[in-house]
């Protein structure tokens, strides 16, 4: 189970990266996608930046290029290794995306030492395309750990205005969100500070924000309540208890209890920082 409260993104151009390592956040992104910089220079500035923060104990997330463009390859040949947490894959919008990644991220893997599947993917879902195909794209590699959803860059994709707050983007957000909680994955947002108490009732588990400062607020706002940690602990327990019993499915209260049930539940708690 992955905690993924607050990922602080580091621009391009490396500002911010001190305060990133320095901050309170679960995990860093620095990006190799942008095609204002030459792609050596930013392979170059990320792999430094994914070496110091992996030093001081961060999980490291690069923002990769998108398999189609070609570059992707490029991309893990000089940032795989064991410093790499995972990747971030903008746009996502179908199954094979994920594949595509997998089966490279896989290759360099082996090369550099690295157990295959431990470098983890958050795809980016930015588009109508990529909300209507986000079960699937959510469950396309076992190593597929999250969805990540960018309300600005949906919102430009099907011509409606930004917003921080309202039901204008509901439906997108609702469909993320529960297409990763059905595949044991973290939906997370692409949000500014003032938005996430609000989006931490909606269902997200995190979010990726772009300062350092956000990284505290992130992670008040994504804390499990001690309520639902209780409840958590009650339903992996009274699942142990019934498997314990020769049975597949408990009763708490009026709920049934089953594996998927639990997988949540230790979700949650790791989000909460607690083994269960």
């Amino acid at each position: 189970m992955t905690r993924l409260r607050s990922i602080v993104l580091v621009p391009a151009n490396g500002d911010g990266l001190d305060a990133a390592i320095a901050s309170e956040a679960d995990a860093l992104a620095v990006t190799v996608a942008d095609a204002d910089y030459a792609s050596e220079e930013l392979r170059a500035r990320a792999a430094s930046a994914i070496g110091r923060a992996a030093a001081a104990g961060k999980r490291v997330f690069a923002v990769v290029n998108h398999p189609r463009t070609r570059l992707l390859r490029g991309d893990l040949e000089v940032l795989a290794g064991p410093n790499l947490g995972g990747v971030i894959l903008p746009h996502a919008m179908e199954p094979q995306d994920i594949r595509d990644v997998a089966v490279a991220l896989r290759e360099f893997e082996l090369k550099r030492g690295v157990e295959p599947g431990d470098t983890l993917v958050l795809a980016t879902i930015d588009t109508a395309r990529g909300v209507l195909r986000s079960a699937e794209i959510a469950t396309a590699a076992p190593r597929l750990a999250g969805l990540v959803f960018d309300g600005p860059a949906y919102a430009h994709d099907i011509g409606a205005r930004e917003e921080e707050f309202g039901d204008r983007l509901a439906f997108a957000r609702g469909a993320v969100i529960a297409a990763a909680r059905a595949a044991d994955a973290l939906p997370i947002v692409r949000a500014n500070a003032f938005e996430l108490q609000q989006l931490g009732h909606y269902g997200f588990a995190g979010a990726i924000v772009e300062h350092a400062t956000g990284a505290a607020v992130a992670n008040a706002a994504f804390a499990p309540t001690e309520s639902e940690v209780a409840r958590a602990r009650a339903i992996v327990a009274s699942y142990v208890t019934t498997r314990g019993n020769g049975g597949w499915a408990a009763r708490m209260g009026t709920e049934v209890v089953e594996a998927d049930s639990v997988r949540r539940a230790k979700q949650l708690l790791a989000q909460a920082g607690i083994e269960e």
